[in-house]
C-alpha cells in the first residue's frame, strides 16, 4: 500500500556544496528525521491495524525498493522492515494486496489456497483464499485497514501542533510592511503599517491565518478584512477579492518589518546603508531618526519622507557581547545615514492606460477610471512616468490639473491635489507590476517603448533613440557577468519596465543593466549595457534599509489550550489543502505552484531554521497533505482502494479484476505524470510561470 507526496510550493533559494553540509548537518538531520517520520506514521497506521485485522505484513519500508534495490533492512518475525532507495514515499506489503497493476494477478494467484478458485474474490472471509491474507478479510475490516494511515496523519499533525504551540512558535504579525502595486490590497487603500485585525470570523489573526484565509477564501466573493490604522486610530472593514494574475490567490501584501537589521549581513547593505558612518552592524535596531522617535517600521518611513533629500542621524541600539559571545546588553550610538538619490538610466517610456485606482485616493475622488490614459500635466507632457511622483510630491497641497483620453478617445481635464505620502508600496512584488504614483493613488503599466532620451544619460550615450523598444534586460551586480537566464523580458503583455527600474535601486554601487533594444525599422535588436546613474532629483526613501520580519511567540497557557490550538491547526492545513485542491480544479490556482520532494526538503529546512516549534508546525502541514492526497479517489492511492470497497460494500462483490486492473494502471499513470511534473518543477526544467 504506496504513497506519494506532493506539496504547493514557495520559492526557496539553496545554498550548495560541502561547507554548506557541514555547517547544516544539523538542519539536514532534523529535515530528514521529520519527513521520513510523516512518512513512517502514514504507513505504521496501515501496519497496525492490518497485524491487528490477523493480516500478515511481509514488508514495511520507507521509500520505494525498486527492483531490489534498498539502503537497509532487517527481518523480524514475519516481516521485513527497510528503507528503499528511491525516495518518494513509503508502503506497507500485505498478502495478497498489490498496487502495481502488472504484478496483482501473480499476487492474487499466491495469496490462494488452490487452484480450484472462482475468478475473484467475495466479500468477507473465503475458504480459497489465505485467512491471513488482505482479500480474506471482510470489507469493513479492509475499510479500517485503508483508512489507518490517513486518520495516523491527522492525529499525529494534531500531537505535533499541539506540541508546538505548547513549546512555543515565533508567528509574523498581521502588520503590513507594503502592498503590491495594483493589488487587491492597494485598491482598497491599505498601506504601510495597517494592522490586519480580524479575517473573516478570525480575530487577533498572525500572518499564516492571513494566507489560510485567501487560500480557502471565495475568489469570486471576497474575503472580509478588518482593518486598523495605527496612524489615526481608524478601523474599518474591507472585502477584499483575491488575484489570480501570479498563479495563486493573492491580495497582494508583504510580511511586517521590524526596525532591527538581520543578523546575516554577510551580502552587506546597498545605497545609503552602504554608506552609513559608523558602518551598521547585524542586530542593529533604529530607535530615532533626528529627533523624532520612531516604534515601527510604518514611523521610519514617515520620518524618512520628510526628509527624503537631506542626511539624517539614525540613534542605533547595538547588542554587545560579553567574552562568551553571548549578547550582555545594549550600546547606543548615532549613524549618520546619507540621502540616496535613484538611479536612472536617462530612458523616459510610454505609459500605457491606467490599471487600478485606490479607493479613497485624489484619482477616485477626481472621476480617475481604469483604462484611463494619462497624456499631460499642467498641460505639459508628462515626461518620464518613473519620476513623475517625485515631481508631483513638490506640489503637494496645490492644484495639479491632468490630462486624460479614456478608452473611446475622449479628451477630458480633471483637477485634483496631490496628497503627502508616507508608505510604500511594491513594484516587485510580480511580473508585470505597475508603476505606482501613491501622490495620486493610480497604478500606472509602463510600456517600454522609448518615449525619449537624455541627451547627456547612459542611455542617450549608448546611442539608444526615441521609437526604440527594450525587450529584455539583465541586471548585473558588480564583478559579475550578465547572465541570459535570470533576465527580464518586458513586453506588452508583460510591461515590466518598473520592475526593472525599482530592482536596480536595491543592488550594491557599480551594478550593471544589460538591455536589448529592438529598433522600429526592421527590428532589428541589439545588446547595450548601462551603467546607470545618480539622478539630481528623486530619491530612494528607504534608503536601501533591510529588517527582520516581526515576530511574535505564540505559547499555550496549558495542555489543553495546546490541544485546542493543535486541533485548529490541523483543522486549517486541511481546509487549506482542500482549498488549494478546488482552485486548482477551477484554475484559480495554476498547477506550476505544486512542489515535489526536492521543494518539501527546502521548505522543510527553512522550518528547521527558523526554531524547532516552526520546524513540527510544517510537518503538522505536510502531514495534514499527506493524508489529503492520499485519500483522492485515485487508484492505487487509498482513495482509489476505498472507492472499489464501497463499490463491493453496495454491490455484494468486488469489481471485476479487469476493470480494476484498467483503472489501476491509469490511476498509476497519473501518478508517474504528476511526479515526472513536480520534479521538472523542482529541478527548473518547467518554468513556474
Amino acid at each position: 500500500m504506496g504513497d506519494c507526496l506532493t506539496y504547493p510550493a514557495l520559492p526557496l533559494a539553496a545554498a550548495s556544496g560541502l561547507a554548506w553540509f557541514a555547517e547544516n548537518w544539523w538542519v539536514i538531520l532534523q529535515v530528514a528525521c521529520g519527513l521520513g517520520f510523516v512518512i513512517f506514521v502514514h504507513e505504521l497506521g496501515h501496519f497496525l491495524v492490518a497485524k491487528a485485522c490477523g493480516v500478515k505484513c511481509e514488508k514495511l519500508f520507507l521509500g520505494f525498493d525498486i527492483g531490489g534495490m534498498k539502503l537497509a533492512s532487517v527481518k523480524w518475525g514475519e516481516t521485513e522492515y527497510g528503507i528503499g532507495a528511491l525516495p518518494l514515499g513509503g508502503y506497507v506489503k500485505m498478502l495478497g494486496q498489490e498496487d502495481n497493476p502488472a504484478a496483482a494477478a501473480g499476487e492474487a494467484q499466491r495469496a490462494r489456497l488452490s487452484g480450484d478458485l472462482p475468478a475473484e474474490p467475495v466479500a468477507g472471509p473465503h475458504p480459497t483464499w489465505d485467512p491471513r491474507s488482505y482479500p480474506a478479510q471482510s470489507v469493513p475490516k479492509r475499510m479500517a485497514i485503508i483508512s489507518a494511515g490517513v486518520i495516523m496523519n491527522v492525529l499525529f499533525a494534531v500531537l505535533m501542533a499541539s506540541l508546538a504551540f505548547k513549546l512555543g512558535v515565533r508567528e509574523m504579525t498581521c502588520t503590513l510592511s507594503s502592498v503590491r502595486t495594483g493589488g487587491a490590497a492597494w485598491r482598497a487603500g491599505l498601506r504601510t503599517g495597517d494592522e490586519i485585525v480580524a479575517i473573516g470570523g478570525r480575530s487577533d489573526p498572525i500572518f499564516n491565518d492571513l494566507r489560510h484565509g485567501v487560500t480557502v477564501g471565495s475568489v469570486r466573493d471576497g474575503i472580509d478584512f478588518t482593518v486598523r490604522r495605527p496612524a489615526d486610530g481608524s478601523t474599518r472593514t474591507v472585502l477584499l477579492k483575491p488575484d489570480t494574475d501570479l498563479g495563486a490567490p493573492t491580495i497582494g501584501v508583504t510580511s511586517p518589518y521590524s526596525l532591527t537589521l538581520p543578523t546575516d549581513l554577510s551580502r552587506g547593505l546597498v545605497g545609503a546603508a552602504a554608506r552609513a558612518v559608523p558602518a551598521f552592524e547585524p542586530g542593529d535596531t533604529i530607535r530615532r531618526i533626528d529627533d523624532v522617535p520612531v516604534a515601527s517600521y510604518a514611523e521610519l518611513l514617515a520620518a524618512l519622507s520628510a526628509k527624503p533629500a537631506a542626511p539624517v542621524t539614525l540613534q542605533v541600539a547595538r547588542p554587545t557581547k560579553g567574552p562568551d559571545g553571548s549578547v550582555s546588553g545594549t550600546a547606543t550610538l548615532s549613524v549618520e545615514l546619507p540621502a540616496q538619490p535613484r538611479l536612472v538610466t536617462g530612458l523616459a517610456m510610454t505609459p500605457l492606460p491606467v490599471k487600478a485606482v485606490q479607493d479613497g485616493s485624489p484619482a477616485a475622488a477626481a472621476g480617475i477610471s481604469p483604462g484611463d490614459r494619462l497624456t499631460a500635466v499642467d498641460g505639459e507632457p508628462i515626461g518620464d512616468p518613473v519620476t513623475l511622483d517625485d515631481r508631483l510630491r513638490e506640489r503637494v497641497g496645490q492644484p495639479v490639473t491632468l490630462t486624460l483620453t479614456d478608452a473611446a478617445g475622449s479628451q477630458r481635464t480633471v483637477t485634483l491635489t496631490p496628497r503627502p505620502v508616507t508608505w510604500r508600496d511594491d513594484e516587485t512584488a510580480g511580473i508585470g507590476s505597475p508603476l505606482s504614483i501613491p501622490s495620486l493613488g493610480i497604478a500606472l503599466p509602463i510600456d517600454a517603448l522609448v518615449a525619449a532620451v537624455a541627451a547627456d544619460s547612459p542611455a542617450g550615450r549608448a546611442g539608444v533613440k526615441a521609437g526604440d523598444r527594450i525587450v529584455r534586460a539583465v541586471v548585473t551586480e558588480p564583478g559579475e557577468e550578465p547572465d541570459p537566464k535570470s533576465g527580464i523580458d518586458i513586453s506588452d503583455q508583460e510591461p515590466n519596465w518598473p520592475v526593472v527600474t525599482a530592482l536596480l535601486q536595491h543592488l550594491p554601487s557599480g551594478a550593471s543593466l544589460t538591455l536589448t533594444v529592438e529598433s522600429p525599422a526592421g527590428g532589428e535588436r541589439r545588446t547595450i549595457t548601462l551603467s546607470p546613474e545618480a539622478a539630481a532629483d528623486g530619491f530612494v526613501v528607504d534608503r536601501g534599509l533591510v529588517f527582520e520580519p516581526m515576530y511574535r511567540t505564540v505559547r499555550a497557557s496549558s495542555f489543553g489550550d495546546a490541544l485546542r490550538r493543535g486541533l485548529r491547526k490541523t483543522k486549517e492545513d486541511l481546509s487549506m489543502v482542500y482549498g488549494f485542491l478546488g482552485k486548482l480544479t477551477r484554475q484559480e490556482i495554476s498547477p506550476r505552484l505544486l512542489g515535489g520532494p526536492i521543494e518539501i526538503a527546502k521548505q522543510a529546512g527553512r522550518s528547521a531554521n527558523e526554531g524547532f516549534g516552526r520546524l513540527l508546525l510544517f510537518l503538522t502541514m505536510l502531514s495534514a497533505n499527506l493524508a489529503v492526497v492520499n485519500f483522492l479517489p485515485i487508484p492505487v492511492l487509498d482513495g482509489g482502494h476505498m472507492v472499489f470497497l464501497t463499490w463491493e460494500l453496495l454491490r455484494g462483490k468486488p469489481p471485476s479484476e479487469h476493470v480494476v486492473g484498467v483503472l489501476s494502471y491509469l490511476g498509476l499513470g497519473l501518478i508517474l505524470v504528476l511526479m515526472f511534473f513536480v520534479f521538472g518543477l523542482d529541478l527548473g526544467l518547467i518554468p513556474r510561470r
